[in-house]
C-alpha cells in the first residue's frame, strides 16, 4: 500500500509541477509575443486558464497531504492532547463532507457540459475536460482526508501525539 501511495504522490507532484511550468512558459511566450512582436497567440490564455484550474485542484490535494491548508491554529494552540486529536478528526470529517458536496457539484457541471456539448472558444476542446479538474482534484483531497482520519484514530488509540 505504501508503494501505491508513493507512486500516487510522485505522479501528482510531477503532474502539478509540469502544469505550473508549462503554464508559466505559455504566459511568458504570450507576453513576449504581444509586447515584442505585436502579435498575440489566441489560444494561450485559454489553455493557461484550464491548466491553472488543474494545477489548483491537484495542488489542493498536495496541500492536504502536507497539512498546508489554511486553518485555525488558535484552538489547537490552546487545547492539547486527546481533545485536540478528536477536534482534528471532527475537522477532517467536515472537510470530507465538503469534498463530497463539491464532487457532486463538479459531476453535475461535467454532465451539463456533456449534454450541452460545450466547446472551448479558441481551441477544439470539450469543456468537460477542464471542468473535470474539480471532481478529480477534490476526490484526491477526499482520499487524503480519509487517510488522515485513519492515521489520527490510530494515533489516538496508541496514545501518540497529533501528527502535523
Amino acid at each position: 500500500m505504501k508503494k501505491v501511495f508513493k507512486f500516487f504522490n510522485k505522479t501528482e507532484e510531477l503532474t502539478a509541477s509540469s502544469l505550473l511550468i508549462i503554464t508559466s512558459l505559455l504566459v511568458f511566450v504570450q507576453v513576449l509575443m504581444r509586447y515584442m512582436f505585436n502579435y498575440s497567440i489566441s489560444w494561450t490564455e485559454e489553455v493557461a486558464r484550464y491548466m491553472i484550474a488543474w494545477f489548483i485542484f491537484l495542488g489542493s490535494s498536495i496541500a492536504v497531504k502536507e497539512n498546508a491548508h489554511v486553518n485555525m491554529d488558535a484552538l489547537s494552540n490552546l487545547i492539547k492532547g486527546k481533545i485536540s486529536q478528536v477536534i482534528s478528526i471532527i475537522i477532517d470529517l467536515i472537510n470530507i463532507a465538503f469534498c463530497i458536496l463539491t464532487i457532486m457539484a463538479g459531476v453535475k457541471m461535467i454532465q451539463s457540459s456533456i449534454s450541452l456539448g460545450t466547446i472551448a472558444t479558441s481551441i477544439p476542446l470539450p469543456l468537460y475536460i477542464p471542468y473535470a479538474s474539480v471532481p478529480v482534484g477534490v476526490s484526491f483531497m477526499l482520499v487524503r482526508y480519509v487517510f488522515s482520519i485513519v492515521n489520527r484514530i490510530i494515533d489516538l488509540v496508541n496514545g501518540k501525539e497529533v501528527r502535523e
